[in-house]
């Protein structure tokens, strides 16, 4: 009897201790989920403005750390916040030239390169879905707060020329701005495979 009681009191206990584990890795989860309204708390807590190079570059890494790690739609709506344009703007063309580079979507060569082998009727067919995705999203933006569009003659030379030509030649700006269609673009190559 003593024996049976010992093995249920065990068996209770390593019961108790699983779910107690299990709840503790939930909590940790959801308080370790970077959120849009995380980053610009980061950003408002980690101003550039008399900073040295050194601290600067930290910064900047810990802001593309942080971005790289939103989910899709909590980096739409971080894009959107505001604040990410006035902050970019702080940096110096060095700088932003590392910010991008540490922001682009990982498999953007891969989507690039796929891109470019594409027709340009293939192409325009991509960016046009994208484009619209984008417009419903900026839709549901609320006042105030922009968001990025695409001019006809960048459009065209993406169509024309593919992605690799034109992120090479754009700006830091541009290609900030272009960040959300790119994202778009990968989504829907992903899902046509």
């Amino acid at each position: 009897m003593a024996i049976k009681r010992k093995i249920w009191i065990t068996g209770g206990l390593a019961l108790v201790a699983v779910w107690a584990l299990a709840a503790g890795g939930m909590w940790l989860a959801r308080t370790s989920r970077m959120t849009a309204e995380k980053t610009v708390a980061y950003l408002e807590a980690n101003p550039l403005t008399g900073k040295s190079e050194g601290d600067r570059a930290r910064i900047i890494a810990g802001m593309a750390d942080r971005v790289n790690r939103l989910g899709f739609e909590e980096r739409q709506k971080f894009r959107y916040e505001g604040q990410l344009r006035a902050w970019f703007e702080q940096l110096t063309e060095e700088e932003r030239a590392r910010y991008i580079e540490l922001t682009l979507p990982r498999g953007m060569q891969q989507m690039m390169e796929a891109f470019n082998e594409m027709p340009p009727t293939k192409r325009k067919q991509i960016v046009n879905r994208a484009m619209n995705d984008l417009a419903r999203v900026r839709e549901e933006i609320p006042e105030g707060r922009s968001a990025p569009a695409l001019s006809d003659d960048n459009f065209k030379k993406i169509v024309d020329e593919g992605m690799k030509t034109f992120i090479r030649d754009a700006s830091a700006e541009t290609k900030l701005d272009l960040q959300p269609l790119i994202e778009q673009m990968q989504s829907i190559m992903q899902m046509t495979r």
